[in-house]
């Protein structure tokens, strides 16, 4: 199984915020490509680096690359307003989340991906 590959989209003003979460995350989560991309080509990313967790400081617009991803979170840059966060089917919010908020979801991103990709090989490889 490939590393999973996680791609934080910020503008261009959280430019030293994101490149030390992207540094955390190198940090704490072994096994995690970290990718870092301007905001405003999120999608043209997401088609090309192909990750499985995206975090961003706004709001993905609802379309297709959400569907393809295991986790998101949508960093509020403003400490009153509430981030979200989503893994698999869980959905959540919290104002001001710490850091271990966002590495337990690339922890259980990880874990989600490997169970996909355990029960994937067995209808595939039965011989009749």
């Amino acid at each position: 199984m490939g590393d999973m590959r996680v791609l934080l989209a910020f503008e261009e003003e959280y430019r030293a915020y994101m490149e030390a979460m992207a540094a955390a995350i190198r940090q704490f989560c072994s096994e995690v490509e970290v990718a870092i991309v301007d905001g405003g080509v999120l999608e043209a990313e997401v088609e090309s680096y192909d990750p499985q967790v995206v975090i961003t400081s706004s709001p993905i617009p609802k379309n297709p690359i959400d569907e393809q991803l295991i986790a998101r979170i949508e960093l509020s840059p403003d400490t009153q307003e509430p981030s979200r966060f989503r893994v698999g089917e869980k959905h959540w919010e919290i104002t001001n989340p710490p850091l271990g908020e966002t590495l337990s979801v690339i922890d259980e991103a990880k874990r989600l991906l490997r169970t996909s990709a355990d029960q994937e090989p067995f209808g595939a490889v039965k011989k009749a």
